[in-house]
């Protein structure tokens, strides 16, 4: 935890509500406080353990009673199938039973799961708002929202003019794979389907939000207008928990995860969530060949996969040929690098943490704030605090409110645009709404660097 050196304490009145920056940490005292915290950027790092007796099998064609027999009699069970993509979940499997399981002619694999830690653990650093419950905006413009003066996100990608262009993707459901959701905040209270949600972490088998990073990434995506703005105001979300409260997370949840959400109907499905990994560790291989099989069921289907690009501040398209950012430089996803102003100015700079790499590692960028010394702390994202979060060292409120930084703020972004632009009919969707995102993207720098730049979101809803 870095110390902080601001000198401001006072009481800053913002559209009738107390924001309280002090100079001192110290937990809150009523749901009209604030203090210090820093929600540390989402980054992916390359973290890896085997998951526990679970294997993931691919099947050479469908599943067969054989297979079953020879899966119980090897003394294991099947966890979970996945028929779209000829996958099967295994538990149980001795070292003997998996290379028995592997000779049969009607598997093509067996590969053990891996569990990463797909987000960082949030440290103590800038600001916890807690805001008076204030009443909902009526319709698409949210620009009543309490802190949209602070929102200069929203300003820099033009969504307060895709609102009055649009539906504010009326119609249209974003699931976000994450940490799960707070369902009772009050700027997603009424926004998350609940019927098409759900977890896949065994031991949280709520979407209950225990993190806060999915319900931070969620609130970009669509609010109430209550506390902050949001780019796709009318959109619906669906929460689908693959990360536990640690941040950390296996392939086969996430595989499942992408499956679900796409025979729930999503039109877009946002992970903001990833690792870099490595292909010479056992089973990693096939494990990244499930995981893109399940994308392309996804696209296959019209949905629209949008996800971060990562936060190691690297050049995609350099590094070595073992590393590859899942599910950042996967084919048919829309991955997403990040921008930030440096105090207040200059909002198409890169983030200092942000992967970079137009070849194939970023598609485009968004804001996803930064703090750099010097700058403000108003270069950062706003997003909602789960109200159940255990991860920080204070209590958060319904009414709550965290600044962060990472491409995991940049992406659902993106994922809002691309639910708020113009249907287009089945699978179609999936390649014409990513490359509306690119044409209509504002050209600000290099496409070695922003790919096909940054996100203009009235640009995109116009896109024909």
């Amino acid at each position: 935890m870095r110390p902080i050196t601001w000198s401001i304490a006072k009481l800053l009145p913002v559209t009738g509500l107390l924001v309280a920056v002090s100079c001192v940490e110290r937990q809150p005292v009523s749901p009209t406080s604030q203090i210090r915290a820093r929600v540390s950027a989402p980054g992916m790092a390359a973290v890896q353990a085997g998951a526990p007796g679970r294997q993931v099998v691919a099947l050479n064609g469908a599943e067969s009673a054989a297979f079953d027999q020879a899966v119980t009699t090897l003394g294991a069970t099947i966890e979970r199938r996945h028929p779209e993509i000829g996958v099967v979940t295994v538990q149980g499997l001795t070292a003997a039973g998996v290379t028995a399981l592997a000779a049969r002619p009607d598997v093509a694999s067996v590969d053990p799961d891996v569990t990463a830690q797909l987000i960082p653990a949030p440290e103590m650093a800038f600001q916890l708002y807690a805001t008076q419950d204030v009443s909902a905006n009526a319709g698409t413009n949210q620009s009543g929202a309490a802190f949209f003066p602070f929102q200069w996100n929203m300003h820099v990608i033009q969504a307060p003019a895709a609102w009055a262009a649009s539906l504010g993707g009326k119609g249209r459901l974003v699931c976000d794979l994450d940490t799960g959701i707070d369902p009772d905040h009050i700027d997603l209270a009424g926004r998350v389907d609940l019927t098409k949600s759900t977890s896949f972490v065994a031991a949280e088998p709520t979407i209950q939000d225990f993190n806060t990073h999915g319900t931070f990434v969620s609130s970009i995506i669509t609010s109430n207008g209550r506390g902050l703005a949001s780019v796709a105001p009318n959109a619906t979300l669906c929460a689908i928990k693959v990360l536990g409260t640690s941040g950390s997370g296996s392939f086969a949840d996430v595989i499942a995860g992408i499956l679900f959400a796409t025979d729930e109907g999503a039109d877009v499905i946002n992970m903001s969530l990833g690792a870099i990994v490595d292909n010479n560790q056992p089973g990693v291989k096939g494990l990244i060949h499930a995981m893109q099989k399940a994308v392309d069921f996804a696209h296959s289907h019209g949905v629209v996969v949008v996800v971060a690009a990562g936060n190691e501040g690297l050049n995609l398209d350099a590094i070595p040929t073992n590393f590859v950012e899942i599910p950042g430089q996967l084919q048919d996803v829309v991955s997403v690098g990040a921008t930030a102003p440096f105090n207040q100015a200059n909002f198409d700079m890169l983030a200092s943490y942000s992967n970079f790499g137009g070849k194939t590692g970023v598609s485009l960028v968004a804001p996803g704030g930064d703090e750099l010394t010097g700058g403000s702390v108003f270069d950062l994202v706003l997003g909602a605090c789960s109200h159940t979060q255990v991860t920080l060292p204070f209590s958060c409120g319904k009414n709550s409110f965290l600044l962060g930084a990472g491409t995991s703020f940049a992406s659902p972004h993106v994922a809002g645009a691309a639910a708020e632009m113009p249907t287009h009919p089945g699978a179609s969707a999936a390649n014409v709404l990513p490359l509306c995102l690119s044409k209509s993207a504002d050209n600000v720098g290099p496409a070695s660097i922003f790919g096909a730049g940054r996100l203009n979101v009235l640009g995109a809803v116009s896109c024909k």
